[in-house]
């Protein structure tokens, strides 16, 4: 908990003092840097089996002459998929409470899958599967406690800081003034963009919105998926780049109005956009939320349909392979090539 309130306080640190007008900052931040503990949803589980070699070389019941190594027999493979909402990464917290045995599974995207081998049919196989379950929930339910506590500190820090730098900046103005000499508008200002930041390249296009914002649009062409420490250099320019082709847009900055859900209003934009962006950079591996908005665009490629589309921002092959190998394996474009070549790049890849 306490790392996740130190990330909070660097972005704040960051932040342009422009961007902390915004009334829904401490609830985006509180979102981003928080746990959202899945919820199983058991009404859609659905088995796979297929054929395997099962070793039952430690099998008491059976009369094996060598036991130091492999014994293999035909037998059957079993998973079962629960899919869940809620963040993958919360899996690997171990929470204060915990099991000295804890439930075995494994997670594939928002799914969970339970393995059983055997060579009969076990008897108690149900029984097994429903004990795991209960464990899992129980797992589960020991984070939801912290996990509101860490959302409600995380809102409270966010707000008591942006609270402390408007003081801070009005006493530098205050003493600024005090000092009776003219001072120029571009010095004092702070939403300048860097010169080595994409944003120059779209200065004229930053002012424009996505024309269907107040129709509330139902279908996106595009999600853009980023990290917050990337919106001022690559998320945002690329948003208004790609609203001026035509293209409906799901970007927060768009789409989400004062009194939105943050978690639904992203769903909704998950489930109901043709492609995701995905900007793949060093703070965007060091987070939680883009990741899960990720494994949800994840979900929608089983079956061969291609929605990701990686943008690489800042990062090499080694950086993507390490958080990623199968993002690594696809064909992406980098932003050193320029705005303009990731807006191409990514509307050949809609083509």
């Amino acid at each position: 908990m306490e790392h996740q309130k130190r990330r909070v306080r660097d972005e704040l640190q960051r932040l342009p003092l422009s961007r902390l007008d915004d009334a829904e900052l401490p609830l985006r931040l509180a979102a981003e840097y928080g746990m959202d503990v899945p919820v199983l949803d058991e009404g859609r589980k659905y088995a796979k089996t297929k054929e395997t070699q099962v070793d039952v070389s430690r099998d008491p019941t059976r009369y094996i002459s060598n036991r130091s190594r492999p014994f293999l027999m035909p037998g059957t493979e079993l998973s079962i998929f629960v899919p869940f909402t809620g963040d993958p990464g919360v899996f690997d917290v171990r929470p204060s409470s915990f099991d000295m045995n804890p439930p075995r599974g494994e997670v594939i995207g928002n799914e969970l899958c339970f393995m059983y081998k055997f060579v009969e049919a076990p008897i108690n196989l149900t029984t097994e599967y429903e004990r795991t379950i209960v464990q899992v929930k129980k797992h589960l339910d020991w984070l939801r406690p912290p996990a509101a506590q860490l959302q409600s500190e995380v809102q409270q820090l966010a707000q008591t800081m942006v609270s402390q730098r408007k003081q801070q900046a009005a006493a530098h103005a205050q003493a600024l003034d005090s000092l009776g000499i003219p001072i120029r508008e571009d010095e004092r200002s702070d939403a300048a963009p860097p010169a080595h930041s994409l944003a120059a390249s779209s200065s004229s296009k930053t002012r424009k919105r996505n024309k269907v914002r107040e129709g509330r649009p139902t279908e996106w062409d595009i999600f853009i998926s980023h990290a917050s420490e990337d919106k001022e250099a690559i998320a945002r320019p690329l948003a208004d780049a790609l609203t001026d082709k035509g293209l409906t847009i799901w970007y927060d900055e768009f789409s989400l109005t004062l009194g939105d859900s943050l978690r639904e209003s992203i769903d909704r934009g998950l489930a109901s956009s043709r492609y995701g962006v995905v900007i793949l950079s060093p703070h965007f591996f060091e987070k939680h939320w883009p990741r899960q908005e990720l494994n949800g665009l994840a979900t929608r490629e089983v079956g061969g349909n291609k929605v990701i589309l990686p943008v690489w921002h800042n990062v090499g092959f080694d950086e993507v392979r390490e958080f990623s190998p199968t993002l690594a394996d696809r064909l992406a474009v980098t932003t050193d090539k320029g705005l303009d070549r990731v807006v191409r790049s990514i509307l050949d890849a809609m083509k």
